[in-house]
């Protein structure tokens, strides 16, 4: 019970953030299910129209947000008057006459829930973790304090995650949140809303209410996926998944033109929007599509040809995702892309290997589908790019790769799950007993699994401050000059086959040092040798005036510095956190 508890203190203790959030969300969510009702009609059930609502809420959010950045500070209050105008009409006009009481009522149950259990993440939580989480809000509350286009400046030469930055910018400028409480709840408000845009695709193919509950039940708390992105900071390419959602909803509504074929003009226009607004949450999203859109074309060639070579097709991308795998395993920068799915999800690796055997007899055009979308995800992982202000890059990377993987996962295990019930029903003992079992049993093997392996609180690896670092933080705020430069610790970043050798991220409290006190971070990497007098001419030379030693254990040695009181002066000191003076510079 214990997180159940965390998850409703934190819920109360940040119930005003919780609610900023949700309110463009619901808006967003009636605007889009009210104009996809006048759209398809009756053409999909009230959970269909629920689900595609969960991820095309980001449409009408969207068109806020750019509204009131567009026309400035004083446009606030107009949008969102105008907002509360539409959401009413909305209501009026596209919400239906009469609802099914009961799926409604265990659906919002389904989400509560989960908004609590993700809740619970942050009852742990000093700052958002890892040094990604530093920069985005270095970028947001620039973007709040500006908050006008006409005077926008770019927040540094390889900005491109405008989407997310914008949005969370709004959000605390208009219900005047503090970033950080924006930007922790946001992310596990997204974890709970997500996997619920699943059930739509899988629902349409399946026909099965149970399969497409069983794949979002998989997405959501099957995998470490994409949970795990909290502990890396990776807000945007977590929101990046609303967008990819949605454009892959309405990009099968287009798929089946038997079913949709005189609205296609109007999801035309949906698609072209979603993915425009995927780009500018995060650009790596419209590799995913053109991945998707290749793999779409695949099966739909392949479904032209013999039986014969169905098989044989099938059987090559089978064998080219093995060769993948061979050569990711023997990278070092690469393999830990299966070593997290192997260490924390195994069970449920097993459980959608088995289930994959009926997916691929019963579905064998989406299970097709799924495996040359995964083939052609690695793929990604080799072809290099170069970028002017990026460098050398792949197309993807291997953390964005490793988040992707929960999805095609996650629709194997509704189809599986959709094709063991067809398979037991054709058994003349007892089909409808054992199909409840199957679910029953895979259900309940997914839930057992979460209570024992799925990780709700923040991994000690990239909690990188702790309430020290935010003493002295605090602290070199009131006390430091303000063009103070600050030696912060760093390690090597390598998420990539190409990154490049001067590429450093930061390692402990030292990564807050710009954005939260305005003070200059220069990064070194964190096994330097203080003891040495070359290294200190090279901090003298460089002029850094101090150098920050958090409690990580990639941080500073903290002997090394104690062990030369000619060079460097200790002026603040904790157990986790020590900040020293740069001396012996004559």
């Amino acid at each position: 019970m214990t997180i159940w508890t965390d998850g409703l203190n934190v819920l109360l203790d940040g119930a005003w953030a919780v609610f900023s959030i949700l309110i463009p969300i619901i808006w967003g969510h009636t605007l889009f299910s009210a104009a996809f009702r006048k759209i398809f009609k009756t053409d999909f059930t009230d959970i269909e129209y629920f689900s595609l609502g969960m991820a095309g809420w980001i449409l009408p959010a969207a068109l806020w947000v750019a509204g009131t950045f567009l026309f400035g500070e004083a446009a606030i209050i107009a949008a969102s008057v105008l907002a509360v105008v539409i959401f009413i009409f909305a209501l009026y006009s596209g919400w239906p006459r009469r609802i099914s009481i009961w799926p409604g009522l265990a659906l919002t149950f389904l989400l509560a829930a989960s908004l609590v259990l993700q809740l619970a993440f942050l009852e742990k939580t000093i700052l958002p973790l890892y040094f990604d989480s530093a920069e985005h809000y270095r970028i947001i509350k620039y973007l709040a304090d500006t908050y006008d286009l006409s005077s926008f400046l770019l927040p540094s030469a390889a900005y491109y995650h405008v989407g997310f930055h914008l949005l969370i910018a709004a959000i605390s400028r208009l219900f005047q949140l503090d970033i950080v409480n924006v930007m922790l709840v946001f992310g596990q408000v997204m974890l709970a809303i997500l996997p619920f845009s699943l059930f739509f695709i899988a629902r349409q193919e399946t026909q099965s209410n149970a399969a497409a509950f069983f794949a979002c039940l998989l997405a959501g708390f099957g995998w470490h996926m994409p949970s795990h992105l909290m502990n890396w900071g990776k807000y945007p390419a977590l929101f990046s998944l609303v967008g990819i959602h949605f454009v892959l909803n309405v990009g099968y509504s287009m798929y089946r033109n038997d079913k949709f074929k005189d609205r296609r003009p109007a999801l035309y226009w949906l698609l072209g929007f979603g993915i425009f607004i995927s780009a500018l949450i995060h650009t790596r999203s419209l590799i995913v599509f053109a991945f998707v859109a290749l793999s779409a074309l695949l099966t739909v060639w392949r479904k032209k040809m013999s039986a014969m070579f169905q098989r044989f097709l099938f059987a090559l991308v089978a064998c080219v995702i093995l060769i993948e795998i061979v050569f990711i395993q023997k990278s070092d920068v690469l393999s830990p892309l299966f070593g997290a799915y192997l260490r924390d999800d195994v069970w449920m690796i097993a459980l959608v290997a088995v289930l994959m055997f009926f997916s691929t007899k019963f579905y064998s055009d989406q299970a097709f589908f799924l495996l040359a979308s995964l083939s052609l995800l690695m793929l990604g992982l080799f072809v290099p790019v170069h970028l002017p202000s990026l460098g050398a890059l792949t197309l993807l990377d291997r953390p964005y790769v490793q988040m992707l993987f929960y999805l095609p996962l996650s629709i194997f295990g509704g189809l599986g799950l959709a094709g063991l019930h067809q398979f037991l029903q054709r058994l003349s003992f007892h089909p409808k007993l054992l199909t409840r079992f199957a679910a029953l049993l895979a259900f309940g093997l997914v839930i057992l699994n979460a209570g024992f392996r799925h990780h709700f609180y923040p991994s000690d690896c990239c909690q990188i401050v702790s309430r020290d670092d935010l003493a002295a933080l605090q602290w070199m705020d009131n006390s430091l000059p303000r063009d103070a430069d600050v030696l912060v610790a760093s390690t090597d970043l390598f998420v990539t086959s190409f990154e490049a050798a001067d590429a450093l991220a930061g390692v402990d409290g030292g990564a807050w040092v710009t954005p939260l006190i305005s003070r200059k971070a220069v990064h070194m990497r964190w096994d330097i040798q203080f003891d040495q007098p070359d290294i200190h001419a090279e901090i003298c030379r460089r002029k850094i005036n101090y150098i920050y030693g958090g409690g990580m254990p990639q941080s500073f040695s903290v002997s090394q510095l104690a062990g030369q009181p000619n060079w460097y002066l200790e002026i603040f000191a904790l157990s986790k956190a020590r900040v020293y003076q740069v001396i012996g510079c004559e």
